[in-house]
């Protein structure tokens, strides 16, 4: 007879950092800065002008 043994789930580690995003005037949209393609970005929901903000996130370490 063959037996499997279950592999221990790894326990992910995660890491608070403050991230720097794009956050909309109008509505609840954002984005991070460095996943946008221009320097005044308009957001893709409502079509409004986007402001710089900084959002923590749970980053895996």
């Amino acid at each position: 007879m063959f037996f499997n043994k279950k592999k221990e789930l790894e326990e992910k580690i995660y890491e608070v950092k403050n991230v720097e995003i794009w956050k909309c005037t109008q509505c609840v949209g954002w984005m991070q800065k460095e996943f946008s393609f221009s320097e005044t970005p308009i957001c893709p929901f409502c079509a409004s002008n986007m402001q710089s903000a900084s959002r923590e996130m749970n980053v895996i370490v």
